[in-house]
């Protein structure tokens, strides 16, 4: 994937008169939208980018320090239909921020360090306004996660995408000695499963709630909502959780993790039968995990069986470790530490790489 850089006109036809922007692509509001996000990549350069934004591809100078054996980790991901209730409301930053977020979480739980990200943003027309605050989102994630922006790519084809709508795609890299990995091989019955919760909803799940609310009338997305303590549209926006900064302190603190799985399409049985090995089931404590208000609203009023809420949503987890049982206690304690929970929500048993919630 390519840095952002101008689009090219394509030739126009000799005898019609016809150019790119009568086509339907405008070249002007491109460049001014690039004028406006390169001030914001630049904000989380670090000093490994050896070029960003304008080239025609960017570079990062691959000095690993003492890590030894560098493996890199990449993962890439959407927002999906998240960027619809963006795009209804006009309230973009939380999705620019969950483009980078749901990419990094991913190379998170493989034990990497974030290294850089790239975007992509595929529109109906480009608003750069729009373009600035979602790229403004993305900004703020890349800072918190320490990871440097260093390009991406904007794609205006009216004939593709309705008025009004838009597309988001993260690419994200980072590092991890090979001894370092986390591969969750080395999980066993008897380890203990320790959770990070979730924000809300996060990137997952937006085309069933979104199912549940159709037609709901515009003031009441907008009007707050005790039980969500803000509201609808507020609480379905919420951005994603970023596990940056606890995944380094645990490291730090010296605790080992055998397995990480992060909580996004699937639910915790989908992606936490993912890092199970053979010989392994995980029993998960519904009574332990922190159930937000949403998932209950959602269940509720859609009428949904509790088996396809689990399957759907985080419910309130939005990673979950896999510890040795001497580990467990640590770890909680450097949470609490510095100022984050994990959560014991069970355990690893005999069995055959299922989750079984009890």
């Amino acid at each position: 994937m390519s840095p952002r850089d101008k689009q090219k006109p394509a030739p126009s036809g000799a005898s019609s008169g016809l150019t790119y922007e009568k086509a339907g692509v405008s070249i002007a509001a491109a460049e001014s939208a690039i004028d406006l996000i390169r001030p914001l990549a630049d904000a989380t350069r670090t000093p490994r980018v050896l070029a960003g934004v304008g080239p025609f591809a960017a570079s990062f100078l691959a000095d690993f320090g003492d890590c030894r054996e560098p493996v890199l980790v990449a993962s890439t991901d959407s927002v999906g239909t998240k960027a619809k209730l963006a795009a209804a409301f006009k309230r973009y930053h939380a999705v620019g921020h969950d483009t980078v977020a749901v990419a990094i979480n991913d190379v998170l739980a493989c034990g990497a360090s974030p290294l850089f990200f790239l975007d992509y943003i595929g529109c109906h027309r480009v608003e750069p306004q729009v373009i600035e605050e979602l790229v403004t989102g993305m900004r703020d994630a890349c800072l918190e996660s320490a990871m440097a922006l260093i390009g991406g790519e904007i794609a205006e084809m009216r004939d593709l995408y309705a008025s009004g709508e838009f597309d988001l795609v993260g690419f994200a890299v980072g590092v991890v000695g090979r001894n370092q990995l986390i591969t969750g091989e080395r999980i066993a019955a008897g380890d203990r499963l320790l959770a990070l919760p979730s924000s809300g909803i996060h990137s997952n799940g937006l085309t069933l709630a979104r199912a549940v609310f159709e037609g709901l009338p515009g003031e009441e997305w907008e009007r707050p909502d005790e039980r969500l303590g803000c509201s609808l549209i507020e609480e379905l926006l919420k951005p994603t959780r970023i596990y940056a900064r606890e995944l380094k302190v645990l490291k730090e603190a010296g605790v080992r993790i055998e397995g990480a799985a992060h909580i996004s399409g699937g639910g915790i049985p989908d992606n936490l039968a993912r890092i199970l090995p053979p010989g392994g089931n995980a029993e998960v404590k519904q009574a332990s995990l922190p159930i937000l208000p949403i998932f209950e609203l959602i269940r509720e009023r859609g009428r949904i069986a509790r088996q396809e809420m689990w399957r759907t949503f985080n419910m309130g987890v939005g990673m979950v470790l896999a510890v040795e049982p001497g580990e467990a206690e640590a770890a909680k304690r450097t949470g609490q530490a510095q100022g984050f929970s994990l959560l014991d929500v069970g355990e690893v048993v005999p069995g055959n790489q299922h989750v079984i919630i009890t």
